[in-house]
């Protein structure tokens, strides 16, 4: 997205946490699902405030191994994201993404991200050309100002004084339709997926179109992992990520269009695992292949009708092994 989606970060962190003094009144509050469009086919919501307020993940970024340049702890980042843009992390809030996933003409470009927060429009605005280096131009679109960068293909637009969405130029547009009662909301199978989730850290629902899994996945996939012609016959898919004391969850699952597809990619998945395995004995790398070692044979595979589900819960210490395993090359 050229210069201006690298500054999405930036724009979240100023929108929710805004610098001292600003402060705005007749604050709406909307459930951002009900502005996604309809067109979506994946929704998903990132809980910033349950990660960042746990002192067992954030402390997993001290174990990254980095250079001398980077900041070395966690709270080392807040301090200097603080000190050279006013933001406070600690008071980011939660993000809602959609996007639609299909082999069609924008080739994925169909995305966005709706925030709710406090914040002040002129000093947002101007921070993000202040780190683009460039001045955005505005378009008025049904009563809405948007702001796009100079290819017009990113765009931010503010809804209320207290929600913007910034994505791509037309799921903007399309936000900003469904806002004024001129697009229908996100609705049917996604939407439904992603409300039987339930409560969790980051929940992602997607309805995959048919031919996706077979174009993303290419014929390369296949020469090295074998048949993976049943990843085809995928219907949607969802995940979620949770936390339990020093534990991490991952919960996929996977709904198929028959009982036969489901059976073929539970034995696929299985073999994949063995494979995985195999490959870890031509690596020098002992520390990281008992590591990989430890979380696969966490994984669990099980199937249910149609639907395969794929569950792994891994401690943080096995988390940190691992990470830690990958800085060593011997």
């Amino acid at each position: 997205m050229r210069k201006f989606m690298p500054l999405l970060l930036v724009v979240l962190l100023l929108v929710v946490f805004p610098p001292a003094g600003c402060s705005n009144s007749s604050v709406v509050v909307t459930d951002p699902i009900k502005l996604v469009p309809n067109k979506a086919n994946l929704v998903g919501l990132i809980e910033i405030t349950g990660i960042l307020q746990d002192k067992n993940l954030t402390g997993i970024y001290d174990t990254i191994p980095k250079g001398t340049s980077y900041p070395q702890s966690f709270y080392d980042a807040l301090s200097k994201l603080k000190d050279e843009y006013n933001i406070d992390l600690m008071g980011f809030q939660e993000g809602l993404f959609f996007a639609e996933v299909s082999e069609s003409e924008d080739q994925g470009n169909y995305s966005g991200v709706i925030v709710e927060g406090t914040y002040n429009k002129s000093d947002l605005i101007a921070a993000i050309q202040s780190a683009a280096g460039t001045e955005l131009s505005t378009i008025n679109y049904k009563d809405y100002e948007i702001y796009a960068d100079e290819f017009q293909e990113s765009a931010i637009a503010f809804l209320s004084d207290n929600t913007l969405v910034i994505g791509t130029m037309q799921p903007v547009k399309d936000v900003i339709d469904v806002k004024k009662g001129d697009a229908k909301a996100l609705g049917g199978e996604v939407l439904d997926s992603y409300n039987k989730l339930g409560d969790a850290l980051i929940k992602v629902a997607v309805a995959v179109p048919p031919g996706v899994t077979e174009g993303q996945l290419g014929e390369s996939a296949s020469q090295y992992l074998g048949d993976l012609s049943a990843f085809d016959n995928v219907e949607s898919v969802g995940m979620t990520v949770s936390k339990n004391d020093r534990s991490v969850t991952i919960d996929l699952k996977l709904c198929c269009v028959d009982n036969d597809s489901a059976q073929s990619i539970e034995q696929t998945i299985d073999g994949l695992i063995t494979f995985a395995q195999l490959l870890m004995g031509m690596s020098d790398n002992q520390q990281q292949n008992q590591a990989l070692d430890t979380l696969l044979n966490e994984v669990k595979v099980t199937r249910r009708d149609t639907c395969v589900n794929i569950n792994i819960t891994a401690t943080l210490t096995e988390i940190e092994d691992l990470i830690q395993s990958s800085g060593n090359t011997a």
